[in-house]
């Protein structure tokens, strides 16, 4: 799936959900603080629409749980192996040499 069939299901889902809140297009474009026109970009999948904007959106319409995950902080791979090194590290300088 390229980057315009992503923006236009997610621009579509948020269009269903604002319907199915009962949401005016107008009102939620004033929740936002984006126009109508940026409002109906979304909508349609518009790639050139900046992602403050869809952020925006997601909000106001309830959505933005999986854009904030995206922003939870997750164990980093590398810990541990710097974990390991720096052990490593203390062990050889530790040792006593003869």
């Amino acid at each position: 799936m390229d980057k315009i069939e992503i923006f236009a299901q997610l621009g579509l889902h948020y269009r269903r959900e604002r319907i199915r809140q009962k949401i005016k297009l107008r009102i939620l474009a004033a929740r936002c603080g984006i126009s109508v026109d940026t409002l109906r970009a979304i909508e349609r999948g518009g790639t050139h629409v900046r992602i403050s904007s869809w952020f925006a959106v997601a909000q106001a319409l309830d959505l933005a749980a999986p854009w904030q995950e995206l922003l939870v902080e997750h164990h980093d791979p590398f810990e541990e192996y710097d974990r390991q090194q720096a052990s490593e590290e203390k062990l050889r300088k530790s040792r006593v040499r003869s």
